[in-house]
């Protein structure tokens, strides 16, 4: 795989996992000048885009946050051996082989979970099982797009 190509499935993995953090802060209502971004990336991955499979990932001592999250945040890559396939579907948008010690980022999986994720979060908010003052809370004195 060519840099380039490599170089584009970093940065849609990273954006992906960035747009979890922010949607995860939009449900718990985190206002701006608060530092949430672990348990606000947390609950948006664990209640939103797959709440079977990455919760169980999680009491395996998985830790997608700090790995996946972080790494490509901070580091610039995924902390374990991994794989950013933006050309393959997988089973589930992260996978984590724990024989190998390895991750792979399925970037139009997740991309897919994410969607669902968020169409169930707006949903909510639209049939009042989602808290519409924690979002207005979170948003108030923050720039919006329109």
């Amino acid at each position: 795989m060519s840099l380039k190509r490599r170089a584009q499935n970093f940065l849609l993995a990273l954006g992906l996992c960035c747009y979890t953090e922010y949607w995860g802060k939009l449900k718990l209502g985190v206002k701006p000048e608060e530092q949430m971004s672990e348990k606000s990336f947390n609950e948006f991955l664990y209640g939103y885009l797959d709440p079977i499979y990455y919760p169980k990932l999680k009491n395996t001592g998985v830790d997608i946050y700090k790995d996946v999250r972080c790494g490509l945040a901070h580091a610039y890559l995924i902390e374990q051996t991994s794989n950013i396939d933006a050309a393959s579907d997988g089973g589930r948008g992260i996978e984590f082989d724990s024989e190998n010690m390895q991750y792979t980022f399925y970037v139009k999986t997740y991309f897919l979970d994410f969607k669902a994720g968020v169409n169930k979060y707006v949903n909510g908010l639209e049939t009042a099982t989602e808290c519409l003052d924690l979002l207005e809370g979170c948003l108030n004195g923050r720039s919006v797009l329109i």
